[in-house]
This record gives C-alpha cells, structure tokens and sequence, in this order.
C-alpha cells in the first residue's frame, strides 16, 4: 500500500529540491512553510527537522542569526521525542550557527554534546565530522595541541581507516611522542 503524500510532506520535498538546486531562498520559503505546516498538524518532531533544514540553508546563505534563532529550541524537542540522532544534528547545526556569529565558546559547547551523543550512539561518520569541527574551531583559537587530540580522535574514530587515513594518524601522534605523552 502507497503512502498518501501530505501538503507538509510535498513542501519538504521541494524545499530539498530547491536546496539542491542550489536556489536558497526558495529552499528556505519551502522549508519555513513545511515547517508550520508540520506544526499545523501537531508534528513537533517534523516541525524541528524542517526548522533544522531551515536553518541550514539560512546558514549557507549568510543569514547566521536567524539560523541561530530558528535551531535554539531543536535539540530539546528531538530528546524529549526519543530522537536522539536528530538530538545530536542539531547541537551540530547550532554549533554552527554560532560558529557563524562569532561565538567560539558556545560553537565548541555545542559540537560537543553532538559529539558525545554520536559517540554514545556509535555514529561514526557524524562523530568524524564532528570532531573535525571541533578541531578546526580549536586551532582557529589558538589552541593546537587541544586541536591536533580533536582531529586524532576524529581519524581514529573511524572502524575502517583507508592507508591515507592511516598515514595520517600516524603523522598526528608524533608530537604526542616527541613531547613523551
């Protein structure tokens, strides 16, 4: 049996459509309007994805304060909900978002409860990017070492390290075994 599309669902849709085209501001009119159609319909969980996809494209379009302000309540509705993966997305996109409006230190909070939930939940390619943000967030504040463990942690996150990654691993420990640690 065939699922019965729904207005709020069509929207999603094209608003992905527009979103991969590359036509943003259609993205984020379609998603905006996905998003109250979901609440329409009382879909909290859907409501937030659509505020999470929203809030993306907001971002790709220079607009970080209204992504900011369209995420802030999302990673609350996903834990209440169950959806602990969403949860987790969303502390990355507010990591994100505030990356984007200078705020280091709420950037870093936020990417790593993403951090800690994709690594509780076993997530690895999300842990990877994740903690590759972190890392690249560290060294932009003048913190190396703290960023050279960030991205070691990210190569070693993954179970199946191709020979490149292997190499580089490699090479992120030496200066950890040139300073005996």
């Amino acid at each position: 049996m065939r699922k019965v599309q729904t207005q709020p669902d069509s929207l999603a849709q094209e608003a992905l459509r527009s979103y991969q085209n590359g036509d943003l501001e259609a993205a984020i009119e379609r998603f905006a309007a996905a998003r109250v159609a979901f609440a329409g319909e009382g879909d909290r969980v859907k409501e937030a994805e659509m505020a999470n996809n929203l809030a993306v494209a907001l971002l790709k379009a220079g607009r970080p304060q209204e992504a900011y302000d369209t995420l802030e309540a999302t990673p609350e509705v996903f834990r209440k909900a169950g959806a602990i993966k969403l949860e987790a997305q969303a502390y990355g996109n507010l990591g994100s978002a505030l990356e984007a409006l200078g705020d280091p230190t709420g950037a870093e909070r936020s990417y790593s409860h993403a951090a800690q939930i994709f690594e509780s939940l076993g997530a690895e390619e999300e842990l990877g990017y994740t903690l590759q943000a972190i890392s690249r967030l560290q060294l932009r504040r003048g913190r190396p070492f703290e960023a050279l463990a960030s991205m070691q942690e990210a190569v070693a996150s993954s179970s199946k390290p191709r020979f490149i990654k292997r190499a580089l691993e490699t090479i992120l420990r030496l200066p950890s075994r040139l300073m005996n640690r």
